[in-house]
C-alpha cells in the first residue's frame, strides 16, 4: 500500500475537540499520517542507514524497490521459461537483514488494517537489526527507535495478533542486543533508546503480557546500566530513573495478585508451570566494572553466544510458536527482583559500591512507596523485607557516607510507615540505634536571664543507654574472650555512638518524619513502653527531641537540627489534640486504658526491682516478692521464671546467682525450663550460656554442667548414651571453646586431638566422628559467647538470627489508628520535656512564626491536660509562663515607695519600675497573656499553679495595675473595699498635651529642687500604657468567677496557695517596723506629743487619713479577702473549707503583735463574715448538728478575737465593730445565746476592747443596748416599771450578768475624758463672776472653737484659744475702750457678738455650750457614759427575778447580782468627770436606799454594803489622785458620800439594833468621818460633817439607841456604845461642836424635836435624788 493511498480527513482545528492532556510519557498519543506509511517509512529509514554502510552498499535495487523474495524467484523463473539465460547477480536473498525489510514492506502492501497484522512479522526485521552484531549503534538506534514509535503511537495495541510472542521476542532482543562500538557518546545514545524501549514495554501496552524470564531480563539489562562504572553518570542516572519507572508498574501490578498461603511452595509451583523458554526467573546479580576497562563491544551482562534468527525463508507463523506457554509476569519475578535489589545493599560485599547502594536503596524506597503494604501481605516478599533487607538497612545507618546514610534512613522510614507492624523488634533496634546517636550527653547550657527550672523535665540520659549499662557484662572468667569495647559494638551497630553533624541532621530528618504519622508515638508507646522487655522508646524520643530542640544542640549537630526537633515535638502534641474528640474506638484484640496502665506500671516495678537485683540479688528478689512481681518467693519455679524471662538482669550476676549452692533449687528449675529436643549438644548448651555467664569457678560450672546433662537427657538424643556421656562431651565444648577462641593460647587442639580426648566416653564407646566433626567445626566457626560480645560479622548475625526468634514470640505490632484510649497515660509520662522545651524555645524565640507555633502548642497541652485530667501538666505550664512573665517573682512589698502617679483629667496612671519594664519586654507580655489564656477555662485543674498566679495578681495590685474589687462576692462581706496602695509620689496635670521641652525640663529641675524623683518620660508612660492594656487583655475578672464556680476541692487549691501567701506576707513584714514608721510620723506634730488624752485622741483618730498604710497590710488583706471570698460563696465550700481558712486566720491573730492593726481588724470581720455566712446557713435549715457547730464556730471566732491584746484591737477601724453587730443582729436567740456564753467571756471581752476605739464605741453601745433590752433608757425610767420591763433573757447567767455590768462600766469610765473641759470651764465662768461664784454642780463642755483650729490635727494652740476668765479684767495693750471694759466690769457685763450678756449669762452659755463660736466634743461620750450608768443602776429592779430563777441562796444571790451592781456604780462614783459622777452617785443612793437591797435579806447580808460600798467609796475619794482628777469637784463629792453614809447607816438603823456588829459598824462610819473631816480644808468638809454627824447622834438618841450613862447603866452595851461613841468624837470633832452634843435629860424634848425633823428630812431625801442633767 502506497502512503500516498492513505489521506486523513480534513477538518478544522477550531472544531476538532481537545484531547485530555497527557500526564506521563507512558501514556500513548495519537497520529495524523497512516500507520502503515509510517513503518514503510521507518524501514527506509534503517535500510537506508545501512545501504550507507560499506557492508550493505551492494545490496541492489531490490532493497529499495521492497520486493519480496517470493516475487523475485517467480520473475527468475519467468526469464527462464522464455528461454532466456541470465546471469546470477546477487539478490536481497544474498542478505537477510536487508530480505527482512523488503518481505515487511511486501507483506503491507496488501495489509489494509494495521491493527490485524501479525506483530511478531512487525517486528522481525527490527529485531534482527537489534541482535545483530555487525550493525553499528547508529542503525540499531534506529530500528529501537522504530519500535518505540509503534508503542508510543498506538500502531501496537492489545488486539495486535500474536502480541504476547511479540512481546517475548522483542524482551529478548532488546535484552541481548549486540552492536559494533565506536563513538562512546553514540553508544550511549544507543543504551538510551533502549532504556526507553524498555520502559514503554513495561509501563505502555503489552507490559503486563511480558513473562516472568522476560521482566528479569529486562531488569537485568537496567540495573547492569545502573551499576557500569564506564557508563557516564548521565547514562546511569537516566538507567536509575527507568529501573524506577518499571519497578513502580512491576509492584503496581502486584496489588493485583492473590496473596500466597505458602511462599516457597507458590514459588516452585508458579515456577513448574512456566514453559521451558521462560522458567528460569532468576536475575544474575550485576557487578560494577571499573571506568578503565575497555572492549570492542558494548553488551549487557547477559549476553548469549548464538542469535535468535528466524530464517530468512521461512515466514512466520502461529505454528510455529504454538507450543510456547506464555503467561504473564507475576509473583516470581516482583521477589526475584525485590532480592536482587537487596542483595545489592549488603554491606559485606566489596563487589557493590556505595553509589550501587544508593541507587538500590532508591528502587526499593519506590518500590515499598507504591505497594509497601502490599508486599507486607505477600509471605515470600515479607519476609525478605523483614530479613534481609531490614539487616542490611541497619548496618548502612552506621556508614559514614551521607549518601547511603540518607538514602537508607530514606528507605527505613518508607518501610516503617507501609509495614511497621511485622517489623517490631526491628524498629525497636533501628531507632535505639538512632535514639542514642543523637541524645547529646552534654549539660545544657545555663544561660542568664533564663530561670533553671525551664531546664527541668530534660532526660540527660536515654532508657536505652541505661538498659545497657546495667545490662552490660564485663569481664570473662570462663575462657571466652575478652567483651568487645563500646566503640566496637557501635561499629557492629550494637551501640549509638556520636555520629558527624550532617549524619545527626539526617537521623532528625528521619525520625521528624515518622513523627509525622499519627499514630507513630503512641505505637511505640503501646508496644514498647508499656512492653517489659522492650524499651521506652515513645520516652526516649520525646527526650531526645527535647534535648536536641535547644539552642546549643546546633554546636553539636548543625543549625536546622533544633527547629526540626521543635516541629517533631508540636506535630506530636498536635495529634494528640487532633484526636481529643474521637469517640471511644476500643479495638478488638488491644488492650484497654487500664490494662496498658497496669503493665506499665508493673514495667516500672520490674525495671526498679531488676536494678536492685543487680546491686544486690537478695533485696532485689524481695522487692519483686513484695510487688506481686514474683508470685511466692519461695518457690523457686516462679522465681527461676522470672529470671529467665526477663532481658534486663545482669547476665553475669545472673550466672553467679544461680550456681550458688544455696540456689541450686532455682538453677534446677531454671535450666528446666529449656527444651532441648532435637537439638545437638553444643547447640543446646549454647543456647543456655546465652541466658548467662558461666562463672568462673570450677564446682559452679560443675554444678551447672551437671543439671545441663541431666535436662539434656531426658529428651533422648540418639548420639548421647546417657549423662554422664553428655556431662563429659559438654564440659569438654566449654574447654575446646576456651581453646580454640583464647588469644593467649597458641596451640590450637585439632579435630583428631580433641575426638582422641573423648575415646570410650560414650558408655564406653565413642561418639561418632561426624557428631563430633560438626561439633568442633561449629565451635571453630561461630564462638560460645554472649551476643553482645561478638565482634566479628558471624557475631552480628547471630544477634540478628536471635532477634527473627524473638520477633516471632513477640508478634505483631498494634498500630493504633483512630483512637485515643491511650492518649492520655502516654502524654502523663512525656508532658514534662516537651513543656520545658516549649518554655525555653520561648525564652529564646525572636519570630514570630516561632511564637504563634509555641503557643499553639501550649494550648494544645492544655487542652489535653485538661480532657484528661492531668493537673500537674497544667501546673508545669503556669510554671513556666509565669517565669517567663517576669511577673511571678515574690511581690516587693516597699515597691510602691518608688512609684509615681500621674492624674491627668480625672483619670490617673501609676508608673512603677515593673511596669516599666514589663511594659517593655513583648515576650513577657505574650507570655502573660498565654498564660492567662491557658488558664481561662481550665481553673478546675490548676493545683500548684495556684501560687504562681497569685504572685503575678499580688505584683499587679502592688503597682496598681488592677483594682483591689476583684468580685461580687465582696459585696457580700459588707466590709469596706480593701485599701490601695498609694504611689510614693503623685504629679497632677492639667494639661496632659503639653510636652514641650521647656516643660520637660522645667518638670525635671522642679523635681530636682524639691529632692523628688523626676517625672516619668513619654517612653515610660508609653511602657506602662502597654502594661495596662496587657492587663486587661488577661482578662483576670473572668478567671476569679471561673474560680467561684468550682467545687469545693478544687477551690481548695487555690485556698491553700492563698493562705500559704498570706502568712508569708506577715514574715515578711513585722508589726513592729511598721509601727516605728508610724511612731516616727506621729513623733513629727509637737501637739500630738502633749500628755493630754485630748491630744492623744485628736491625733489617733487623724492618723489613719494622714499616714498612709504600709504595702504589706493590702496584700495581705487582699489575699485573705479573695480566700474569705471564695470559701463563704457557697455551703458546700463554707462546710469543707471553712476550717482551713479559719485555722489560719487563727494563727495571724495569734501574732498579732507582730501584725498591722488594718490586718487585724480585717481578719477579724472575714471571721464574723463567715460566722455571719454559717448562722444564715443554720437560719435556714436548724438542725441540732448545725447548732453544735455553731456554738463551737462561736467560740472560735470570739476565743480568736479576744485574745488579740486590746491595744492592737482598739488601733482598728469601726469595721470589726460593725461586723460584730451585724452578725449578732443576724443570728437567732438561741445563737446569740452562745454568743454571750462563749468560752473565757470572749465576746464580752472583744466588746471591751472594741469599746475604746471612738469609732466603734457607739456601735458596741448599741450593742450593749439590744443585748440589756435597755434601748432607752430615758424612757424606761420614765415609764411605770411595771408596764415595761426587759426580759433580760441574755444575761440571766451569772457570768454574763458581771460581764454586762463590767463593760458598762467600760463605757460609763469613758466619760472621765469630759473632767479637763469641765475644770477649765470652772476657770472661765470663775473668772467672768468674779471668782467668788461657787459651783453650781452643772457640768460643762470644753469650748474647742472650729475657727481658731489649726494645721496639728485640728487642735487649737495655747494662744490662739479664747480665755473667757479675762472677759471682766481689761488685756494687756488694749487702748481705745478700756475706759468702757471698766465700766462693763463694774457693772458685772461683756459684749458678746454685740450682744450685751451678764456672768451669769455667759457661764450658762458656755456650760450648754450655745455660747458664739463654741462647740462641744465628747457629748456622745459622756451621753452613752451617763446612759451606761443608768443602764447599771436599772438592773436592781431585777436582781429578786434573777435569784429566784437560778435558784441561788441568798448570800450567793448577793455576791452575784448585788454587788455587780453595786460596784460598777460604786466606781463611777470615783469617775473623774462631775456629770458621770453625779449620775452615778445618785444611782447608788437610789440602789442602797431600795426595798429591793433589803426587802429579803434577814441575815444582815445587806450591811456587806458598808464594807463593800461605801467605806471602799470614801477610801477612794480620799485618795490623791482622786482627788487631782477633779479637785473642785471632788471635795463635794465627799461631801456627798458623808452625807450617804449617814443616810443609809440612818435607814438601816432600826434593823440593825439587834445586830452584834453594830458597835463595830459604828467606829469605822466615825473614823471614817474622822477622814474626811481632815482630808482638805479647802474644802470646807469640816462643818458638813460636824453638821451630819451630829444629826446622826441626834437621830440615835431619839430612838434610843445612843443613851446618856446615866440611862445606860443597867446596860453595858449601850454604856460602851456610848463611850466609845464619845471617845471616837474627841479625836476630831471641835469642842464647841460636842458642847451641843452632850445630851442630858433637861434637853429630852428638844433633842426629840429635833430628831423628829432630822428624819422627816432624810426620808425626804431619800424619795427625791438628785438627777444629774447632762448638757446637749
Amino acid at each position: 500500500m502506497d502512503s500516498s493511498a492513505f489521506t486523513p480527513p480534513l477538518q478544522s482545528t477550531a472544531s476538532m475537540p481537545l484531547p485530555p492532556r497527557i500526564s506521563s510519557f507512558t501514556q500513548s498519543c495519537t497520529i495524523s499520517i497512516s500507520p502503515i506509511s509510517l513503518i514503510i517509512n521507518e524501514c527506509i529509514t534503517v535500510t537506508s542507514a545501512m545501504r550507507k554502510n560499506a557492508r550493505w552498499a551492494q545490496s541492489g535495487v531490490a532493497s529499495i524497490l521492497g520486493t519480496a523474495i517470493d516475487d523475485a524467484q517467480e520473475d527468475a523463473s519467468l526469464i527462464a521459461r522464455l528461454g532466456l539465460r541470465t546471469k546470477r547477480t546477487r539478490t536481497i536473498q544474498d542478505n537477510p537483514l536487508m530480505a527482512g525489510f523488503s518481505k515487511l514492506r511486501a507483506d503491507l502492501a496488501d495489509c489494509r488494517d494495521i491493527s490485524t497484522f501479525d506483530t511478531a512479522a512487525l517486528f522481525h526485521p527490527f529485531l534482527q537489526v537489534i541482535r545483530s552484531s555487525s550493525i553499528t549503534g547508529s542503525i540499531t538506534s534506529l530500528a529501537i527507535n522504530a519500535i518505540t514509535k509503534f508503542f508510543t503511537y498506538r500502531i501496537i495495541s492489545l488486539s495486535s495478533p500474536r502480541l504476547p510472542l511479540a512481546m517475548q521476542l522483542l524482551s529478548s532482543a532488546i535484552t541481548h542486543c549486540r552492536f559494533e562500538a565506536s563513538d562512546s557518546a553514540q553508544d550511549e545514545v544507543v543504551l538510551l533508546r533502549i532504556l526507553r524501549l524498555m520502559e514503554c514495554m513495561m509501563c505502555g501496552v503489552g507490559g503486563d503480557l511480558l513473562s516472568d524470564e522476560s521482566v528479569c531480563e529486562m531488569m537485568e539489562t537496567g540495573l547492569s546500566m545502573c551499576c557500569q562504572m564506564r557508563l557516564s553518570e548521565m547514562l546511569r542516572r537516566s538507567a536509575e530513573l527507568s529501573m524506577v519507572n518499571m519497578c513502580q508498574r512491576a509492584f503496581e501490578l502486584l496489588k493485583q495478585i492473590e496473596p500466597e498461603q505458602d511462599s516457597m511452595g507458590m514459588i516452585e509451583e508458579m515456577t513448574t508451570m512456566l514453559s521451558p523458554n521462560t522458567a528460569n526467573v532468576q536475575m544474575v546479580e550485576p557487578v560494577s566494572a571499573l571506568p578503565n576497562e575497555a572492549s570492542p563491544m558494548i553488551d549487557t551482562p547477559n549476553v548469549q553466544s548464538g542469535e535468535f534468527l528466524i530464517p530468512p525463508t521461512q515466514a512466520i507463523n502461529d505454528d510455529q510458536y504454538a507450543d510456547i506457554d506464555l503467561k504473564p509476569y507475576g509473583l516470581p519475578s516482583i521477589r526475584e527482583l525485590l532480592r536482587v535489589l537487596i542483595s545489592l545493599l549488603d554491606p559485606n560485599d566489596r563487589q557493590h559500591t556505595d553509589g550501587m547502594r544508593v541507587m538500590a536503596l532508591r528502587i526499593i524506597d519506590v518500590a515499598f512507596e507504591v505497594a509497601g503494604s502490599t508486599i507486607a501481605a505477600h509471605p515470600s516478599l515479607r519476609t525478605l523485607a523483614v530479613d534481609d533487607l531490614c539487616r542490611h538497612l541497619f548496618q548502612l545507618i552506621r556508614y559514614d557516607s551521607p549518601k547511603v546514610l540518607q538514602t537508607s534512613l530514606r528507605v527505613s522510614s518508607t518501610i516503617l510507615h507501609t509495614m511497621r507492624p511485622h517489623l517490631k523488634l526491628q524498629q525497636e533496634l533501628l531507632l535505639s540505634y538512632v535514639i542514642s546517636c543523637l541524645h547529646l550527653r552534654v549539660e545544657i547550657p545555663r544561660e542568664s536571664g533564663v530561670d533553671p527550672i525551664l531546664y527541668e523535665g530534660i532526660p540527660s540520659t536515654p532508657t536505652v543507654l541505661q538498659r545497657s549499662a546495667s545490662t552490660a557484662t564485663t569481664g570473662s572468667t570462663s575462657g571466652t574472650t575478652t567483651p568487645v569495647p563500646v566503640k566496637e559494638r557501635q561499629k557492629l551497630g550494637m551501640e549509638g555512638g556520636m555520629r558527624g553533624p550532617e549524619a545527626r541532621e539526617a537521623m532528625v530528618e528521619y525520625l521528624s518524619g515518622l513523627a509525622r504519622i499519627p499514630s507513630f508515638m503512641v505505637d511505640l508507646f503501646v508496644n514498647y513502653d508499656c512492653d517489659v522487655e522492650r524499651m521506652d522508646l515513645c520516652t526516649d524520643l520525646v527526650g531526645m527531641l527535647s534535648r536536641n530542640a535547644f539552642p546549643d544542640a546546633a554546636i553539636w549537630t548543625t543549625p536546622n537540627v533544633p527547629p526540626l526537633c521543635l516541629d517533631a515535638l508540636l506535630s506530636y502534641v498536635s495529634f494528640i489534640a487532633d484526636r481529643l474528640d474521637l469517640a471511644p474506638n476500643d479495638k478488638k484484640d488491644y488492650p484497654t486504658a487500664e490494662e496498658l496502665i497496669e503493665r506499665r506500671s508493673k514495667k516500672q516495678l520490674v525495671i526498679r526491682g531488676t536494678e536492685k537485683f543487680n546491686k544486690d540479688p537478695k533485696k532485689g528478689l524481695q522487692f519483686l516478692v513484695e510487688n506481686g512481681i514474683i508470685t511466692d518467693g519461695n518457690d523457686p519455679k516462679s522465681v527461676a521464671s522470672f529470671l529467665r524471662n526477663t532481658s534486663r538482669i545482669n547476665k553475669k550476676l545472673l550466672g553467679e546467682y544461680v550456681a550458688k549452692p544455696s540456689n541450686k533449687d532455682i538453677m534446677n528449675c531454671f535450666i528446666d525450663s529449656f527444651k532441648f529436643d532435637g537439638k545437638r549438644i553444643d547447640v543446646a548448651l549454647r543456647e543456655l550460656l546465652e541466658s548467662f555467664r558461666l562463672p568462673g569457678e570450677a564446682q559452679q560450672i560443675e554444678r551447672i554442667v551437671e543439671k545441663f546433662s541431666e535436662r539434656y537427657c531426658e529428651f533422648s538424643p540418639k548420639d548421647v548414651a546417657n549423662k554422664d556421656a553428655a556431662f563429659v562431651l559438654s564440659y569438654s565444648i566449654i574447654l575446646l571453646n576456651t581453646d580454640l577462641h583464647n588469644p593467649q593460647v597458641k596451640n590450637r587442639m585439632t579435630f583428631e586431638q580433641y575426638k582422641n580426648n573423648l575415646r570410650s566416653v560414650n558408655d564406653n564407646k565413642d561418639f561418632a566422628v561426624e557428631y563430633l566433626d560438626e561439633i568442633y567445626n561449629a565451635i571453630k566457626h561461630n564462638e560460645i559467647i554472649m551476643p553482645s560480645e561478638h565482634d566479628n560479622r558471624a557475631g552480628f548475625d547471630y544477634a540478628w538470627k536471635g532477634l527473627l526468634q524473638k520477633a516471632h514470640s513477640a508478634g505483631q505490632m498494634l498500630v493504633c489508628q483512630d483512637t485515643n484510649s491511650y492518649d492520655a497515660e502516654m502524654f502523663r509520662a512525656t508532658w514534662k520535656p516537651v513543656v520545658a522545651t516549649l518554655a525555653y524555645v520561648f525564652t529564646s524565640a525572636t519570630d514570630d512564626m516561632v511564637f504563634m507555633r509555641v503557643i499553639t502548642g501550649f494550648d494544645h497541652c492544655a487542652q489535653i491536660a485538661t480532657r484528661y485530667g492531668l493537673y500537674e501538666v497544667l501546673d508545669y505550664i503556669i510554671l513556666c509562663l509565669s517565669k517567663i512573665s517576669t511577673l511571678s517573682v515574690e511581690p516587693m512589698i516597699n515597691s510602691a515607695a518608688d512609684s509615681t502617679e500621674i492624674q491627668v483629667d480625672g483619670s490617673s496612671i501609676t508608673v512603677s519600675e515593673l511596669s516599666v519594664r514589663f511594659g517593655r519586654n513583648y515576650k513577657a507580655q505574650l507570655a502573660t497573656v498565654v498564660l492567662f489564656r491557658v488558664v481561662r477555662g481550665n481553673e478546675h485543674l490548676v493545683r500548684a499553679g495556684w501560687r504562681d498566679i497569685l504572685y503575678i495578681w499580688l505584683n499587679l495590685f502592688t503597682n496598681s495595675l488592677i483594682s483591689p474589687y476583684f468580685s461580687e462576692l465582696q459585696d457580700k462581706l459588707d466590709v469596706p473595699s480593701i485599701p490601695k496602695i498609694n504611689a510614693g509620689n503623685v504629679i497632677k496635670k492639667n494639661d496632659a498635651k503639653d510636652n514641650s521641652i521647656f516643660s520637660t525640663l522645667s518638670s525635671y529641675l522642679s523635681s530636682y529642687a524639691v529632692d523628688s524623683p523626676p517625672e516619668p518620660t513619654d517612653e515610660e508612660l508609653e511602657s506602662t500604657l502597654c502594661t495596662v492594656d496587657c492587663v486587661n487583655s488577661c482578662n483576670l475578672s473572668e478567671i476569679f468567677d471561673n474560680i467561684s464556680a468550682l467545687d469545693p476541692v478544687k477551690v481548695g487549691f487555690m485556698i491553700n496557695s492563698l493562705l500559704e501567701e498570706a502568712q508569708l506576707l506577715q514574715q515578711k513584714r513585722p508589726f513592729t517596723t511598721v509601727r516605728d514608721e508610724l511612731s516616727i510620723e506621729t513623733s513629727s506634730d509637737p501637739a500630738l506629743n502633749s500628755g493630754s488624752l485630748h491630744a492623744s485622741s485628736l491625733a489617733s483618730s487623724s492618723s489613719s487619713d494622714k499616714k498612709a498604710v504600709p504595702s504589706s497590710a493590702p496584700l495581705s488583706i487582699y489575699v485573705l479577702e479573695m480566700a474569705t471570698c471564695l470559701v463563704a460563696k457557697d455551703p458546700a465550700c463554707l462546710n469543707e473549707l471553712r476550717g482551713t481558712l479559719m485555722s489560719t486566720l487563727k494563727t495571724i491573730l495569734s501574732n498579732a503583735e507582730n501584725t498591722h492593726s488594718i490586718v487585724i481588724g480585717r481578719i477579724a470581720c472575714y471571721m464574723l463574715a463567715i460566722l455571719r455566712k454559717v448562722i444564715s446557713e443554720y437560719n435556714s435549715e436548724p438542725s441540732p448538728e448545725r447548732l453544735d457547730i455553731l456554738k463551737d464556730l462561736c467560740g472560735e471566732v470570739f476565743m480568736s478575737i479576744a485574745g488579740v491584746s486590746g491595744d492592737i484591737l482598739k488601733e482598728t477601724d469601726s469595721v470589726v465593730a460593725f461586723a460584730l453587730v451585724h452578725c449578732f443582729r443576724s443570728a437567732p436567740e438561741v445563737i446569740k445565746s452562745a454568743f454571750l456564753n462563749t468560752p473565757e467571756q470572749a465576746f464580752w471581752k472583744t466588746l471591751e476592747a472594741l469599746q475604746e476605739n471612738s469609732e466603734a464605741a457607739p456601735l458596741i453601745f448599741e450593742l450593749a443596748q439590744e443585748i440589756t433590752g435597755f434601748t432607752d433608757i430615758d424612757e424606761l425610767e420614765a415609764r411605770d416599771e411595771k408596764d415595761y420591763r426587759p426580759t433580760l433573757a441574755l444575761i440571766r447567767t451569772s457570768e454574763n450578768f458581771q460581764a454586762v455590768i463590767d463593760l458598762l462600766g467600760t463605757f460609763a469610765s469613758a466619760g472621765s475624758i469630759g473632767s479637763d473641759w469641765e475644770q477649765r470651764s470652772d476657770q472661765r465662768s470663775g473668772g467672768v463672776s468674779g471668782g467668788g461664784a461657787r459651783w453650781t454642780g452643772r457640768s460643762a463642755t470644753p469650748p474647742v472653737t472650729s475657727k481658731v483650729q489649726t494645721r496639728n490635727n485640728g487642735i487649737a494652740s495655747r494662744q490662739d484659744r479664747r480665755n473667757y476668765s479675762t472677759l471682766g479684767k481689761p488685756t494687756s495693750g488694749s487702748s481705745g475702750n478700756s475706759g468702757r471694759n471698766s465700766e462693763d466690769i463694774l457693772r458685772g457685763t461683756a459684749m458678746v457678738n454685740g450682744k450685751r450678756m451678764t456672768a451669769a449669762e455667759v457661764n450658762a452659755a458656755v456650760a450648754s455650750g450655745t455660747y458664739p463660736g463654741m462647740q462641744r466634743p465628747y457629748t456622745d461620750i459622756i451621753v452613752r457614759a451617763v446612759k451606761a450608768v443608768k443602764m447599771i443602776n436599772e438592773f436592781r429592779v431585777y436582781v429578786q427575778e434573777l435569784v429566784e430563777e437560778s435558784k441561788l441562796s441568798q448570800d450567793e444571790g448577793w455576791t452575784t447580782f448585788w454587788f455587780p451592781i453595786l460596784d460598777g456604780l460604786l466606781l463611777q462614783c470615783l469617775n473623774a468627770c462631775r456629770e458621770v459622777r453625779q449620775q452615778s452617785f445618785g444611782s447608788l443612793q437610789r440602789t442602797l436606799l431600795s426595798p429591793e437591797l433589803s426587802a429579803t435579806y434577814d441575815d444582815f447580808e445587806w450591811t456587806a454594803i458598808f464594807d463593800a460600798v461605801l467605806f471602799p467609796l470614801i477610801s477612794g475619794l480620799l485618795r490623791p489622785e482622786v482627788y487631782q482628777s477633779d479637785p473642785r469637784g471632788m471635795g463635794e463629792t465627799r461631801l456627798q458620800a458623808a452625807s450617804l453614809l449617814c443616810k443609809v447607816f440612818l435607814y438601816y438603823l432600826e434593823r440593825m439594833s439587834g445586830w452584834q456588829g453594830m458597835l463595830d459598824l459604828w467606829l469605822r462610819i466615825l473614823d471614817m468621818m474622822d477622814r474626811l473631816m481632815n482630808s482638805s480644808p479647802r474644802d470646807n468638809l469640816e462643818e458638813a460633817v460636824a453638821e451630819s454627824i451630829k444629826n446622826v447622834l441626834l437621830v440615835m438618841s431619839s430612838t434610843a439607841y445612843l443613851v446618856h450613862p446615866n440611862k445606860a447603866a443597867n446596860d453595858p452595851l449601850k454604856l460602851e456604845l456610848w463611850q466609845q461613841t464619845w471617845k471616837r468624837l474627841e479625836r476630831f470633832m471641835p469642842p464647841a461642836a460636842l458642847d451641843g452634843l452632850l445630851l442630858d435629860d433637861d434637853s429630852a424634848v428638844t433633842v426629840q424635836d429635833d430628831a423628829t425633823a432630822v428624819v422627816q428630812s432624810e426620808q425626804v431625801v431619800v424619795e427625791t435624788v438628785v438627777e444629774p442633767v447632762v448638757g446637749k
